[in-house]
């Protein structure tokens, strides 16, 4: 039986109550380092347009803290944002815990929900556990540790750095012993991909009533509007050459080496030279990476951006005609996700991840090789039609799958279920 007056009394508290969230992690504009500092960004503030009250505790470089402060914003519908002491020596985010343990244990106990973001959790979270009013807690897995030490050990002698083998493999006894923490004391662990998800559990031992798989996502019309920024005129803004777009950390596994030798394949084997690639992006294998180019006779073919400002990036991704994504090894990595949202076509190895996110294509594979990544390039800088296909299609998947209020609405749910439980 329905009591008019009980059902509005809780429809009014409903609409009352707001769920406090603390969105824990080591990356937040402006000290980011990739995407997961991007995401949790929009996140925040996709959350708060739903009527959450969300606050963020975000790591800050010790230097730029006098000149921060922790007040809310005046702005309607955005997170408060506190900053705290980081470092970023590997693994950032348990220097970021151990430094401010003390504090953020007693600052968790104000929230309703604890949101920790790249592994930001464990130990806090274990001594969270002591409290009389444990908050729920939801954490983010991002990569696998086990995979991207598999890709560190793999890269030597196939142009990989000694740097990344030492921050993988000395990192990893540490790394691992975070994500078994997180998985025995969150409430709710939440993989960004399905792949990852089944990457950890092979991995493992995990409660598969803990997990929910939510994808990384992006605000599209954020995204658009920030696309739109005019650019000086480019160095081949009369070119007739097909433009490709490569952004990332100039490291192995994000496959940097496999696209240009698929370059090279295309310039010498099949004899296409009518292509320009632009690097955005630093990294330990810059100095390799120019030397390849200049072996391959790929000078007059390639340009290097180094780091510019996300803006710059971004429309310089728009005003490409390609995106290169030929990484080796991710779990749901932001950067395609932004490509797929502008409407780009997208060139990538046939991996888990790519599966996952951009789908089956019968216009345009994925590629098995590196022959068939250069065959892929010429395909589509031969088919203005084709790039069109591709682009839209993935345009489409992008706004049904990625976009930044859906996620939310995906992440609004676990909250309400850890609440519950």
């Amino acid at each position: 039986m329905i009591i008019p007056g009980v059902e509005l009394f809780c429809a009014q508290e409903l609409v009352e109550f707001r769920l406090k969230v603390l969105l824990l992690t080591h990356e937040f504009p402006p000290y980011i380092f990739g995407g997961i500092g991007t995401f949790s960004s929009e996140l925040a503030t996709a959350l708060c347009r739903k009527n959450l009250e969300v606050t963020v505790v975000a790591g800050c470089p010790s230097s730029a803290l006098a000149r921060l402060g922790n007040k809310r914003s005046t702005v309607t519908q955005k997170p408060r944002v506190i900053r705290i002491p980081k470092i970023d020596i590997p693994p950032n985010h348990l220097w970021f815990q151990l430094m401010n343990l003390n504090g953020l244990r007693k600052l968790v106990s104000g929230f309703d929900v604890i949101h920790g973001m790249d592994s930001s959790s464990f130990p806090l979270i274990y001594l969270c556990t002591r409290m009389r009013a444990k908050p729920p807690w939801v954490v983010t897995v991002n990569t696998g540790p086990v995979s991207e030490l598999y890709y560190a050990i793999r890269s030597i002698g196939r142009g990989g750095a000694i740097g990344d083998l030492l921050r993988y493999g000395i990192g990893f006894p540490a790394w691992d012993a975070i994500i078994r923490g997180d998985m025995k004391y969150a409430d709710t662990i939440v993989p960004v991909s399905e792949s990852l998800s089944t990457e950890l559990r092979n991995s493992y031992p995990i409660d598969l009533e803990k997990v929910s798989t939510i994808h990384t996502g992006v605000d599209i019309k954020h995204l658009q509007r920030v696309a739109e920024k005019p650019l000086g005129k480019p160095d081949h803004a009369t070119s007739k050459k097909i433009r490709l777009f490569w952004a990332g950390r100039l490291t192995w596994r994000k496959g940097i080496v496999h696209l240009l030798k698929s370059l090279s394949y295309l310039a010498h084997e099949i004899g296409f030279t009518a292509f320009e690639l632009e690097i955005f992006g630093l990294g330990p294998l810059e100095a390799t990476i120019r030397k390849i180019v200049s072996l391959s006779g790929l000078s007059q073919n390639v340009r290097f951006r180094g780091f510019v400002e996300y803006a710059d990036m971004i429309s310089s991704m728009r005003v490409n005609d390609v995106v290169c994504f030929p990484s080796l090894y991710e779990a749901c990595p932001l950067g395609l996700i932004e490509a797929m949202a502008l409407g780009k076509p997208v060139i990538a190895f046939d991996r888990p991840f790519s599966r996952e996110l951009m789908g089956n294509d019968q216009d345009l594979p994925m590629a098995k090789s590196i022959e068939d990544y250069a065959r892929n390039v010429l395909k589509l800088s031969l088919s203005v039609s084709l790039r069109d296909r591709v682009g839209e299609r993935l345009r489409a998947r992008a706004r049904d799958i990625f976009d930044i209020a859906i996620i939310a609405d995906e992440y609004s749910k676990v909250y309400q279920k850890v609440i519950v439980q």
